[in-house]
């Protein structure tokens, strides 16, 4: 069997049993993005999408 990857992703590490766990060298934990990254990513993909936004309502769509 030649080399590959594997990677995996839960919401429910707990859920895992330890032998499966066990088996994956790296574990990574995500944090959630910030109301003022989040209004940046809005603001950015606005403009991409040329669709006209306030800095309130990327605010707004953020705090969601």
């Amino acid at each position: 069997l030649p080399p590959f990857t594997l990677v995996g992703a839960t919401t429910r590490a707990g859920a895992l049993t330890s032998p499966l766990r066990d088996r994956f060298g790296l574990v990574q934990r995500l944090e959630f993005y910030s109301v003022p990254d989040l209004t940046q990513i809005v603001l950015r993909s606005a403009g991409i999408l040329k669709a006209q936004i306030d800095d309130g309502g990327a605010g707004e769509i953020a705090r969601r």
